[in-house]
């Protein structure tokens, strides 16, 4: 009834928050940011609100009212939050260029909220090698539970400054990062298809890892003092020498499924993919774990075009994506869809492998086109997919392929990022330019008008059914009543005997 009711969840979460029950009011938060973040139509379109961040901001301010605050000068080191870490994500591509950077005072430490509680704990050691820092882990399984481990773990530590990467939901991240005491509190905008909670917090300095965030964030949250850290590909990559290794073009993409799971959205992968593979004659590989049901139904897509199989190559995860590329011989870059992929992007350009990326009809913060170099070939619809995917040939790749070399070097690289991060709120002139976007409000209304009709549909659907069982049970009723009427009849005219 409430579900999306932001006015009832106001005054719900401002009731917990005045009778101490923060539990309640942060469960109320994340679970009201989930319906969102799984509504199909905020996608691309709702990326922060006002008035969750000021729940949290509150939510904050009652915990810690009561918090010493220990001397400035005996803090020391920078504390990251993260929600989890996982195997592939970009979340934990940039925790690593961070430290690799350096950029951060030490020691730097990671903490992890584990806010799903699905973090296993076995793997701090193998995380803690990895990463080259500190680990924490709260253990509890409810979210007050996690925000008092995680307060007492950040008083044990007394950093100077903590960076929140927690996911778009996390509100135990968002209230923690508000602790009374460090100096910075950097809040990295990386949820930035979805509704995140944390992008308006004033408390937060707030930092932008692309163009379209950047935009957005300044034009339409009107926020100010905005930093930029771009995106980037840190970690020594080799440069792509040769092409068509194979005799024809292969492509890659690379991503987990929610990148490539469609839903509603009319653009699917399994189908672009046998176009792809058609117009090629080549091969096509994906980087990142897919499911079983995703895997055949592009086997079945390619079954129909009569495409072998073994021409689509699937791995799961590989450690470094330039460096995969170069090896599996890729000759033009994907980037997925319908949900862009940025980080992903970026390590082909470092790669110095042509792309090809998707504009999406529903917003130009839904893919990535933005960030590809200017002259990257773009589509929208099947055929013209088809048609850029005909015309490839060594030339055009190398040509593309200095493209997209010098606009790494220009915006994404190490000296790129640390001029950006080094110009403080002065940053727009890092920052790459816009591409023109195209969108299509018609095909986004006919798609969710679709979704609606359907819906619509299995609701009558479901109703009818209810409404044909209800007439057998009646109709059962009826004839049960008939046949108790005959026999109360039967016994009446034999007591009258």
């Amino acid at each position: 009834m409430h579900d999306f009711d932001l006015d009832w969840l106001q005054l719900s979460v401002l009731n917990c928050i005045d009778e101490t029950r923060f539990g309640d009011a942060m469960r109320l938060i994340k679970s009201f940011v989930e319906r969102v973040l799984n509504d199909e139509e905020a996608v691309g379109v709702v990326f922060a609100s006002r008035e969750l961040d000021a729940l949290c901001e509150k939510l904050a301010e009652a915990y810690y009212a009561n918090l010493p605050v220990s001397n400035q000068t005996e803090r020391c080191g920078t504390v990251i939050l993260v929600s989890e870490l996982v195997r592939a994500g970009g979340h934990v591509e940039l925790i690593k260029d961070y430290l690799a950077l350096r950029i951060f005072e030490g020691p730097v430490r990671i903490a992890l909220t584990d806010v799903f509680n699905r973090v296993h704990r076995a793997s701090r050691e193998e995380w803690e090698l990895q990463f080259g820092c500190e680990i924490f882990i709260a253990s509890e399984g409810e979210v007050d539970g996690k925000l008092s481990e995680l307060t007492a773990q950040l008083c044990a530590w007394q950093p100077k400054a903590i960076v929140t990467l927690g996911h778009n939901q996390d509100v135990v991240c968002i209230a923690a990062a508000h602790i009374p005491g460090p100096q910075n509190r950097y809040y990295i905008h990386h949820g930035d298809h979805h509704l995140s909670l944390g992008v308006t917090c004033s408390a937060l300095q707030h930092v932008d890892l692309h163009n379209m965030s950047h935009h957005w964030c300044k034009t339409q949250v009107g926020a100010a003092g905005l930093l930029y850290w771009p995106l980037s590909s840190i970690r020594p990559s080799c440069v792509k020498s040769s092409f068509l290794e194979r005799g024809t073009v292969t492509t890659a993409s690379c991503g987990r499924m929610y990148k490539f799971e469609a839903g509603s959205y009319t653009i699917r992968y399994e189908h672009a993919v046998s176009l792809i593979l058609t117009a090629t004659g080549g091969h096509h590989v994906h980087f990142g774990d897919l499911s079983d049901a995703f895997l055949q139904r592009i086997y079945a897509e390619l079954d129909a075009k009569k495409i072998d199989r073994a021409r689509f190559v699937h791995i799961d995860w590989v450690a470094s994506l330039p460096r995969a590329l170069i090896d599996y011989g890729v000759d033009v870059y994907v980037s997925s869809f319908p949900v862009g992929g940025g980080k992903s992007l970026i390590d082909a350009m470092s790669a110095g492998i042509p792309t090809v990326v998707h504009e999406s009809y529903r917003s130009r913060y839904h893919s990535s086109t933005d960030l590809a170099y200017p002259e990257s070939f773009v589509w929208r619809r099947y055929e013209e997919l088809a048609l850029i995917f005909e015309q490839w040939n060594e030339s055009l790749l190398r040509q593309q392929a200095d493209r997209a070399l010098e606009h790494f070097e220009r915006f994404y690289s190490r000296n790129a990022f640390m001029n950006a991060f080094a110009s403080g709120v002065d940053c727009d002139s890092f920052v790459p330019p816009l591409r023109a976007y195209r969108g299509d409000p018609l095909a986004r209304y006919l798609e969710f008008k679709g979704c609606k009709e359907k819906e619509l549909a299995r609701h009558e659907s479901e109703r009818d059914r209810i409404l044909r069982e209800w007439k057998k049970v009646y109709d059962a009723y009826e004839a049960h009543s008939k046949t108790i009427l005959a026999q109360q009849a039967l016994i009446a005219k034999m007591e009258q005997k």
